[in-house]
């Protein structure tokens, strides 16, 4: 709880594009009430008062490009020492004199959304056509000039299918990354979009896959807390301490794994060094969200407001907020959230939560995994004593599940 690991800043709503997924609802012209180019400074000196090392500096929208002092702000940023991203839209402004722009600023990353593996996917869910041509040709520019850039996929009914060529087109177009973010219905995204319990299981195995490849470099990132359970799974059942039928796979599964094979056999990519950091516990919490009036949430996906960092330092807001002391503290949890084994390390979506039940404490509705389920796969005997203990306090607690998947 001492800072942040990052601070995502909504610089503007500002954007051209009509997203399905939008969180922050964006409309065309820029809110005359947002952080001005001065306030933008005090935030990145608010930052700086953290201490090194800095958190990281995530600049989003709408789209940053439509505010003019953009440029002047990412220099101020990279000038105090911290590390800067931008997730631009991909629209006429992410042109070649503006990525020559960011890469003179110094940018750390420009980060692109990409929504599907052909124009008729990706423009049907940005809203507006033309854009997979743009998204195609600034990968090209940003890769000719050396900018590092990332490719972000938010995954929705409407493209899990298409995730194979998702991943392997992002390899094509020389992305450092491909980040994975599961739907949060908040904004203008629906919980109509959303995939089932069982198909987010079988995606984040099938990401653990694509991590195990090292072709590029895979991320798990919002809406996403219930990977690093998987995660777990899957290495004890590599180093034979579980049982396979613990995954429970299924058929969305076999379906995404078997396509990739084909498709990986008609390319020849080569294994890369990849790095995946791990964040320092004893320093770092986890991000922060700050919209563009100021408003402090606790991420991009979660609507409650802890403060504003023009009236109070975001530093005191983020050390002195109940919510986040709450939603670091894995006692506060309810339903199988609390009682789950994994929780130290999972702690399920709080943001999912949220928009599902009104409540950021309440158990990750699209969850499928049943507290203490674990237990039977387990080959280790000490290991399983363990397990028991859990199903024990859950059977004390008596604790009414009402996710829909249990």
């Amino acid at each position: 709880m001492k800072k942040p690991i990052s601070v995502m800043w909504e610089s503007t709503i500002a954007c051209g594009l009509a997203c399905k997924h939008c969180k922050a609802s964006a409309r065309k012209e820029r809110d005359p009430q947002e952080l001005s180019t001065e306030e933008s400074f005090m935030l990145i000196d608010q930052i700086v008062d953290f201490g090194k090392p800095y958190p990281i500096l995530r600049i989003t929208g709408g789209n940053a490009l439509m505010r003019d002092d953009i440029f002047e702000i990412i220099r101020y940023a990279k000038e105090n020492g911290i590390k800067t991203t931008i997730a631009p839209s991909t629209t006429p402004l992410l042109n070649r004199e503006n990525i020559e722009k960011l890469k003179e600023v110094k940018i750390d990353a420009v980060a692109v959304s990409i929504d599907g593996h052909n124009a008729e996917l990706h423009d049907s869910f940005r809203g507006v056509k033309g854009t997979f041509e743009m998204l195609i040709k600034a990968t090209k520019i940003m890769k000719e000039l050396g900018v590092t850039f990332r490719l972000l996929t938010t995954i929705t009914k409407f493209n899990v299918k298409f995730l194979p060529e998702i991943f392997i087109l992002s390899r094509k177009l020389g992305a450092e990354g491909w980040y994975a973010y599961m739907l949060i219905p908040t904004g203008r995204a629906k919980i109509d979009y959303e995939i089932t319990p069982q198909e987010y299981e079988d995606v984040f195995n099938f990401i653990y896959d694509l991590m195990q490849l090292r072709i590029m470099k895979v991320n798990a990132v919002a809406g996403s807390e219930p990977f690093r359970r998987v995660a777990i799974m899957r290495k004890l059942v590599e180093e034979g301490e579980l049982d396979e039928k613990s995954l429970n796979l299924g058929k969305l599964y076999f379906y995404l794994k078997n396509k990739l094979k084909k498709l990986l056999e008609k390319e020849n990519f080569e294994e890369i060094e990849i790095e995946y950091k791990k964040r320092d516990k004893k320093i770092f919490g986890k991000g922060i969200f700050v919209a563009h009036k100021g408003e402090v949430y606790p991420s991009s996906f979660l609507p409650i407001e802890i403060g504003n960092v023009r009236k109070d330092s975001l530093k005191k807001i983020y050390r002195s907020s109940k919510v986040l002391k709450d939603l670091h503290d894995v006692g506060k949890l309810k339903g199988k959230c609390r009682i789950c084994e994994f929780n130290d390390v999972c702690r399920g979506s709080r943001s999912r939560a949220y928009a599902v039940y009104g409540d950021y404490l309440a158990e990750d509705p699209y969850c499928a995994y049943i507290p203490g389920s674990i237990e039977r796969f387990i080959k280790s005997n000490g290991k399983k004593e363990k397990y028991k203990e859990k199903q024990k306090v859950l059977e004390e607690l008596k604790i009414t599940n009402y996710s829909r998947n249990v």
